[in-house]
């Protein structure tokens, strides 16, 4: 992601609106890690990570950290150069590239319960570099936490979309994405509810 102006200063905060942000949680890595060897679990992670890292590069997403087994990106790298319909569409290619991604490395370790939950929400997020010696990007705020709650609230599998993303998606390729009603999850913290929606291609 470009933080630097033409005067080159670096900014540390920024307020970002119409992003789609993406939560990815490996799921049975815990029963994969305490069947294998420390190198093997380091082995399979790197390997996972690199070829999510490499899809998220050809999207044009910003990948804003892995926290363990979990995956976290944004729908945009350049934040002068926006697009929110093709970046929202660039997320959902990547969610779909991850689900294959797992099913490949799953025959490779020959272990059936590896999997992915996968969770997409549109909206604004607060973003800044925290940290001095070592700084890292993060990112905060309601949709953010929305985020989250759709990987959570999803299954293993399936890419779980918020009513926000899928809007935006019927409403900039329509035609071109199917979805089936998941549940409504609620935010007590924020008082709302948010119906979510597996999202399928509708080449798959």
């Amino acid at each position: 992601m470009y933080f630097s102006d033409p005067t080159g200063r670096v900014d540390v905060s920024d307020e970002i609106h119409d992003v789609t942000i993406l939560y990815a949680d490996i799921k049975g890595f815990t029963d994969y890690s305490a069947a294998r060897e420390p190198k093997d679990v380091v082995a399979m992670l790197s390997a996972l990570f690199t070829k999510f890292d490499k899809v998220c590069v050809q999207c044009s997403l910003y990948k804003v950290y892995t926290i363990g087994d979990c995956y976290v990106a944004l729908s945009f790298y350049d934040k002068s150069r926006r697009d929110k319909q093709q970046e929202v569409k660039n997320m959902v290619n990547m969610a779909l590239a991850m689900l294959q991604i797992i099913r490949e490395v799953r025959q490779e370790i020959k272990f059936d319960g590896l999997d992915m939950r996968i969770g997409l929400h549109t909206g604004t997020i607060i973003g800044g570099i925290v940290g001095t010696d070592i700084i890292r990007y993060d990112v905060w705020g309601r949709d953010a936490i929305i985020a989250n709650k759709m990987e959570s609230e999803g299954k293993q599998g399936y890419i779980n979309v918020s009513e926000s993303t899928k809007n935006l998606l019927e409403a900039s390729f329509p035609g071109e994405y199917r979805f089936v009603e998941n549940q409504v999850v609620n935010l007590e913290k924020f008082q709302i509810q948010v119906p979510c929606y597996f999202l399928y291609a509708n080449d798959q």
